[in-house]
């Protein structure tokens, strides 16, 4: 018999494993967040079993349960990840060149572990905590380094070899910084936090205050930022014509000035081309809601492997206060 709940309601485990925490939820059958928790994640092989396993006993104790009564169980994870199989690849923060994170787990829990990649999985919380107005959305990740995911008609976009999304690894600038993937000149090299921090630390320049910083460095690098992100707002839209680009990451949290200036170079841009007009790429841009745990919650709709309902629904505020 399927364990559920005293009220009768299914419990999705959710967590979110980041480089230095982890944050995990338990979602019922209504969307509802139940129970949330946020530890230190160990990184190795070992120690993200034992940051899971925190997670949810934790969770578990405050639900008067046990691990055993979590009926699905998701991860979201940063790096390659075959979310057929659960085997994590290059999570290089964590210390994981190669795990079968599901085989790892799979003694741990009743349900069957399913893994995702992170950027995957919030895209896929995204569209649960905007209360699925919008099925059809695009989640644009700056942080560490730079990624999208879409998801169309409650799906996830993955293309025939998983990659589809990688757009950080386009090379508009041949003469640029050497990227990790072997190319010069990615929009990662120029929007990825690992880049961007390093470059204007060398510069004697910091993020957060580069929107006002008025010394000519700091103009060049906030207008080369400016340009590159507009570009690949742009680059999304054309490639995938989502309803919705959400934004998240934490260059984006911290560069508060950035989104209103790409709105209005994006504006500057329509000004010129009927055809980018047209795109009306500023009307389509979101933030990621970041009172609501978005990518655990993906974790959560990722270990239920299936659709998104069709049909709207209240996962708000005050959906989530449980």
């Amino acid at each position: 018999m399927t364990p559920r709940a005293r009220d009768g309601h299914a419990l999705s485990l959710g967590v979110d494993i980041g480089g230095t925490k982890s944050h995990g939820l338990v979602l019922d059958d209504t969307d509802r967040v139940l129970a949330e928790r946020v530890l230190p994640t160990e990184p190795s092989e070992a120690g993200i079993r034992r940051t899971v396993l925190a997670v949810a006993g934790a969770l578990a104790d405050e639900l008067g349960t046990t691990p055993a009564a979590f009926t699905s169980v998701g991860l979201g994870i940063p790096g390659v990840v075959d979310h057929t199989s659960g085997v994590v690849e290059t999570a290089v923060n964590l210390g994981i060149t190669r795990t079968d994170l599901a085989a790892l787990l799979s003694r741990d829990f009743r349900a069957d572990v399913r893994v995702e990649n992170d950027v995957k999985a919030t895209a896929l919380g995204a569209g649960l905590a905007l209360a699925e107005t919008q099925r059809d959305l695009a989640y644009v990740n700056l942080g560490t380094g730079l990624a999208a995911a879409v998801v169309s008609n409650g799906r996830l976009v993955r293309g025939a070899r998983n990659g589809a999304g990688e757009i950080g690894h386009l090379a508009i600038d041949p003469a640029g910084e050497q990227c990790s993937c072997g190319q010069r000149g990615c929009l990662e090299t120029v929007l990825g936090g690992n880049h961007l921090i390093r470059r204007l630390a060398s510069l004697g320049l910091d993020l957060a205050g580069l929107g006002t910083d008025a010394r000519p460095a700091a103009v060049a690098e906030r207008e080369r930022v400016i340009a590159a992100l507009t570009t690949t707002l742009t680059l999304v839209v054309i490639t995938y014509d989502p309803a919705v680009v959400v934004l998240g990451g934490g260059v984006l949290r911290a560069a508060t000035w950035l989104r209103p200036l790409v709105e209005d170079e994006l504006r500057r841009r329509a000004a010129v081309s009927g055809f980018l007009a047209g795109l009306a790429v500023g009307g389509r841009l979101v933030e990621l809601p970041t009172a609501t745990p978005v990518a655990a919650i993906g974790a959560a709709v990722v270990g239920r492997k299936k659709k998104l309902r069709a049909r709207p629904t209240a996962v708000g505020a005050a959906a989530l206060e449980g």
